[in-house]
């Protein structure tokens, strides 16, 4: 028996199935056991009766760190701008207190971008973006205009794994305008800012073909993608509890007349 129990002292700890029912089996049957332990706990991630240990905190680009859902709404505090202030800042509510902003390639692209009357749903106000963009490659620098929100206009990051996505109204004012509008995340992933990017601004987000009458579009975190082929990293997912902007971008080559309205951040129904 005392050698039986020496066996057993050597293979029992923290991490295994309780053994005690070894006690029973005779020596040679007990080296058989502990010579299988390392195959077996290489094929099972647990054993029954054990609670299975933590994973961990979700690291930066992980898709267990995107909240998924069934169906979506807009969050009950989820206001990002609705625009009926008629300024640039967007709605101060939950650690928001950002600024809209405007941006075009060094190539000559043009973007006004003013809070003009004419809202969604028979509302005031809502951001209208014109202008044209210059024809080119954008791995030469053509890459057309954006239009922008900050999340916070100290800091970088905005937390906002608490929500599922974001959505607003969009139309085109104009029937000769362009359509095609690509919608965007920036995170700490893909922002030049951030530091980690080596070939940044392949923002998560989705590309969208705009219409002339008031529409909503929902974009949520888990079927954002990055655009194929480019950008340094490539992680999994985005990465919500860093967040830094939203930016809506027509691309080279294009005129264009846009509005946008009722930005908000989604949760699930």
């Amino acid at each position: 028996m005392r050698a039986t129990d020496d066996i057993l002292n050597a293979v029992m700890s923290d991490h295994f199935c309780d053994l005690r029912a070894l006690l029973a089996i005779d020596v040679r049957r007990a080296f058989l056991i502990v010579a299988a332990l390392p195959l077996l706990l290489a094929g099972s991630s647990g054993c029954i009766g054990v609670s299975a240990k933590s994973a961990g905190p979700a690291v930066p680009g992980a898709v267990s760190a995107v909240k998924k859902c069934r169906a979506v709404r807009a969050a009950d505090d989820g206001a990002i701008d609705d625009l009926e202030d008629g300024d640039n800042q967007i709605t101060k509510t939950t650690g928001r207190d950002g600024y809209w902003w405007s941006a075009a390639d060094p190539k000559g692209s043009k973007i006004e971008m003013t809070v003009a009357e004419g809202g969604a749903g028979g509302s005031e106000m809502a951001m209208h973006m014109t202008g044209m963009t210059v024809p080119g490659k954008p791995e030469d620098d053509f890459w057309g205009v954006q239009l922008g929100i900050n999340f916070v206009s100290e800091g970088m990051f905005y937390d906002a794994t608490k929500y599922a996505g974001v959505a607003f109204k969009a139309k085109v004012g104009k029937a000769d305008s362009a359509r095609a509008v690509r919608f965007k995340i920036a995170d700490l992933n893909t922002h030049k800012d951030a530091g980690i990017c080596t070939a940044c601004w392949n923002h998560f987000g989705k590309d969208l073909a705009l219409t002339p009458d008031w529409k909503e579009y929902k974009v949520t975190f888990s079927g954002a993608e990055q655009e194929p082929g480019w950008g340094d990293p490539r992680p999994l997912a985005i990465t919500p509890s860093k967040l830094i902007a939203l930016n809506w971008q027509v691309g080279p080559g294009q005129s264009y007349d846009i509005w946008i309205d009722d930005v908000t951040f989604l949760d699930c129904e």
